[in-house]
């Protein structure tokens, strides 16, 4: 039986990851949705008549595990992910279904089932099915985040995921993997360098000494998954006393982060910053947060919800905003980093404080993803989870001479 891979999602766009790969069983890989297309609206993997055998989940991320209770509709197969992944997805999923509600392609109950196929996969613990073998590795992304290795019939295909190969203070980096036939690998970064974490971190950490030093609130808008846990530790790193305020659902998130201390860098050192943070749990918090001068890590990381634009609109004008991570253009995020202004109620809303952008991606920049092909050799190259991969698939080809492909939106690629 020959091997091959068809793209249901993420091909030339970032968003919804879903590729069935073949062997002797159909297997999954990811299932995502993408939260914010073009028009605003949600989109998610493309239809296909064939029945997964298994699904393989690589990361907790709604644009690679958001649409996985669909699957649920109509079958009993077992998925599998690491621990931590399990339990954040849960999470993140009934907040998707709160806020989604009937917009979403399965109903509560399929996401209650789907929670009992569940079956957990560790790291360098390879498993066996059929004449497939699976192995996760450590992808450096988020807690718990895997690399996948599948081996059939002595050829290997290899999935990224979203990796990064970079340390931080919630990661050792991703290791750099050899002899490979197939690699499927995200080329968010392709084309852009990150600058290097060091200066990212004390950059971040200049801006917060002049807000405070002005008598403002350093407002950080933060993904709920891993920026939240990665801003505590790195604050808490360089400073012991500044008030620093959490908020949003980053507080359930990084409950599960310390439950699992085996797949962050150094759980022991999270767990003491925790207990130096305020968790804002109650109205009182919230307004103490703003209070005085000092630090507010709360959801939405683009702004599009959670309780980030309460404290817009409740800190005082000395204030200043600071983002960290990618915000979908038409977010309000983007709209306050381009034109500084946001939506709310309805109406376009003009804000007066200062903007920065901080680089603190969780992602492998330009020459991670070029080291990380240099030493897999690859046979055969699939760049997906990007906006214009088929521009680096070209530049691999020429410069380098490797057999690279940007698979388009519903294609079957032959291994």
């Amino acid at each position: 039986m020959e091997m091959y891979v068809d793209c249901l999602g993420a091909s030339r766009e970032v968003g919804r990851s879903a590729f069935m790969l073949h062997t002797d069983k159909n297997i999954m890989l990811d299932y995502g949705m993408k939260i914010f297309d073009a028009a605003g609206a949600p989109t998610f993997p493309l239809h296909t008549d064939i029945k997964p055998d298994m699904m393989v989940l690589s990361h907790a991320h709604m644009d690679h595990s958001g649409c996985l209770p669909a699957l649920y509709t109509n079958s009993k197969i077992r998925w599998y992910s690491t621990p931590p992944t399990r339990y954040i997805s849960e999470v993140l999923w009934l907040d998707s279904q709160k806020i989604m509600g009937d917009g979403l392609p399965y109903q509560p109950h399929h996401f209650k089932k789907a929670l009992k196929y569940w079956t957990p996969m560790l790291y360098k613990q390879p498993i066996n099915t059929a004449e497939t073998r699976i192995e996760m590795f450590d992808a450096g992304h988020i807690s718990g985040s895997a690399m996948v290795d599948i081996e059939y019939r002595g050829k290997n295909f290899f999935y990224t995921g979203d990796f990064k190969c970079e340390e931080t203070f919630m990661h050792k980096p991703a290791k750099f993997v050899d002899s490979i036939e197939t690699l499927m690998i995200e080329s968010t970064y392709a084309k852009k360098e990150h600058p290097p974490r060091k200066e990212s971190e004390e950059k971040m950490m200049e801006e917060i000494y002049e807000t405070i030093d002005n008598g403002g609130t350093a407002l950080l808008p933060a993904f709920a998954l891993g920026r939240t846990q990665e801003l505590i530790a790195l604050v808490r790193s360089y400073d012991k006393d500044i008030p620093v305020f959490v908020d949003g659902m980053g507080r359930d998130l990084t409950d599960i982060y310390l439950r699992y201390p085996q797949y962050i860098k150094d759980a022991k050192e999270l767990r003491k910053a925790v207990k130096n943070i305020t968790m804002v749990r109650y109205p009182a918090d919230r307004r103490a947060a703003t209070k005085d001068p000092g630090v507010i890590i709360t959801s939405a990381g683009m702004m599009n919800g959670g309780p980030v634009l309460n404290y817009l609109f409740n800190v005082n004008s000395n204030s200043k905003v600071i983002f960290t991570g990618y915000c979908v253009e038409g977010t309000n995020g983007w709209l306050l980093q381009n034109n500084g202004t946001i939506m709310k109620d309805g109406s376009e809303l003009n804000v007066d404080l200062p903007i920065r952008y901080i680089d603190l991606s969780a992602h492998a920049g330009r020459s991670d993803i070029l080291n990380f092909i240099k030493n897999a050799n690859p046979e055969k190259i699939l760049l997906v989870h990007g906006d214009k991969p088929e521009e680096f698939a070209t530049e691999l080809k020429d410069d380098f001479g490797y057999d690279a492909l940007a698979p388009l939106p519903g294609e079957r690629v032959m291994l």
